[in-house]
């Protein structure tokens, strides 16, 4: 299985309207899906799903400087609802455009298709060079996992003419510079080409394909019917959804004042084309309070000469360099002040595990001394979390490859929110490994503010592996970490 990203739900901290939009807004998991092949993903100290904002002079959101005191909101997704407005109204016809589009979305294998998008940014903010202009891309799902990205084609374009070419396997990212006349073999890494690839990456079709029912996704308190329009030549129905999150004042947050809870106002303005039911324009705004404070930039998002699910060549999803190019290396990445980094943890590989005691799901105690000569896997997840429940058909897999061995698998359920919510989804989703409740003490004692977080523990009770998120080919490591501990 593989994914564009290395997937983990994280606490969000949002260094400036710019940067929380690239994030997905204020929601902690959308983060998470930031597309950054084999890159570390960000995150701040803090409880989960907790989120930290700089509120300036004129309320607005600025950027964070963790040099100097900073008047802090510090605020707790403590669920995914929040209060509808009296004119927020549910038209059951729009809806059901909606819902037959996200239906429509889910079963999408490819993309094809012109991408632009425009950004309305505060004064004093600036989008990266480049950014806003249109770009094809082409994009295939793995058949083996409907949401896996099994390879993607990004064409820059100017006068409907490519200038950069970005593509992207498994394993390799390639980009090649027509104006330059340069050609960039960057491996794994695709943190060079980010931000291209997040203004045209399809995301509203990849969010419907992992599916939106964590609960502390925004609530859908409006579908409202708009005039329909032709966009791009194709006749739309216009939906304009509107759906709300309660953020509450986490008085616990060091440094943070106690603030009254928030009300963020997610609202989507979507043209679906009649003709195969994707959107062909996206116009998104977001506020808090009624607009006391403003979110993410308003943004416009169209895609024009959409192909859905025609068959495509993989050999799109490479390049080679081309002759009379000259070979360039990766721009040295550097850290910026206050940028976010996803903390080490506090045990590496060859470390003696820490000790722990958990109840099981099955009832009785389990510790790692029970385990001892066993190879031990815990995936760290939560039931809101969603990458963590993207990988949670591999450990199945996994746990049944290896039960006839030496091999005890185990999710440690992490920061839940309800008693039962763990034992309803594993037995929902028919898991029959093992579950082991109430893991904060063992993830603090890791160091882990990010989940999935996947530990392998040798036979001998020393660390064979140890990783935060879910990115690459997750089941071809994990299967490759475990056989290796085994043989020693």
């Amino acid at each position: 299985m593989r994914r564009l990203g290395n997937f983990a739900c994280y606490p969000l901290r949002m260094k400036s309207f710019l940067q929380s939009f690239t994030c997905g807004a204020f929601v902690a998991c959308m983060c998470a899906s930031a597309l950054a092949q084999d890159a570390k993903p960000t995150a701040a100290q803090g409880a989960p799903t907790a989120m930290q904002v700089e509120i300036t002079q004129d309320g607005k959101a600025g950027q964070m400087n963790d040099k100097e005191p900073k008047k802090v909101m510090a605020f707790r997704n403590t669920s995914g609802t929040g209060k509808a407005n009296p004119a927020d109204t549910i038209d059951p016809k729009a809806k059901a455009i909606y819902d037959a589009s996200v239906a429509a979305a889910k079963k999408v294998v490819s993309f094809d298709g012109v991408t632009q998008m425009k950004m309305e940014i505060p004064k004093g903010e600036e989008l990266p060079p480049g950014f806003g202009e249109p770009a094809r891309f082409v994009m295939m799902f793995d058949a083996k996992d409907g949401n896996g990205v099994k390879g993607f084609r990004l064409e820059v374009l100017k006068d409907a003419k490519p200038t950069r070419i970005i593509t992207n396997t498994e394993d390799n990212t390639a980009v090649t510079d027509l104006s330059a006349k340069t050609f960039m073999d960057l491996g794994k890494n695709m943190n060079p080409v980010m931000e291209d690839v997040i203004q045209h990456f399809p995301r509203w079709i990849m969010e419907q394909k992992m599916g939106g029912d964590e609960e502390d996704a925004p609530k859908a308190v409006s579908f409202t019917l708009e005039p329909e329009e032709t966009v791009d030549g194709t006749p739309c129905d216009v939906v304009r959804v509107v759906r709300v999150m309660t953020l509450q004042a986490d008085d616990e947050a060091e440094g943070a004042e106690k603030m009254t809870p928030q009300t963020v106002r997610f609202n989507e303005t979507i043209a679906f084309a009649r003709s195969d039911n994707m959107p062909r324009r996206i116009v998104e705004t977001n506020s808090m309070n009624d607009g006391a404070m403003g979110g993410p930039p308003p943004s416009t998002t169209t895609y024009s000469n959409v192909k859905i699910n025609s068959t495509i060549d993989p050999a799109l999803f490479t390049q080679k360099m081309p002759e009379g190019f000259a070979k360039v290396d990766a721009p040295k990445e550097e850290e910026e002040e206050g940028s976010q980094r996803a903390p080490a943890l506090a045990f590496k590989v060859g470390d003696k595990a820490p000790a722990f005691k958990l109840t099981s799901l099955a009832g009785p105690e389990v510790t790692l001394d029970s385990l001892k000569g066993k190879v031990v896997l815990l995936d760290f997840w939560a039931t809101w979390c969603g990458p963590c429940k993207q990988i949670m058909p591999v450990i199945q897999k996994l746990s049944e490859e290896f039960k006839d061995k030496d091999v005890a698998t185990f999710g440690v359920n992490t920061w839940e929110k309800k008693d039962d919510a763990a034992k309803k989804y594993m037995e929902s989703k028919k898991y029959t490994y093992g579950c082991l409740l109430a893991g904060e003490d063992l993830a603090k004692t890791y160091g882990i503010t990010g989940i999935p977080t996947l530990i392998i523990i040798n036979k001998d009770g020393t660390i064979a592996k140890a990783e935060v998120g879910a990115g690459g080919n997750v089941e071809a490591d994990l299967r490759a970490a475990i056989t290796a501990a085994l043989a020693k």
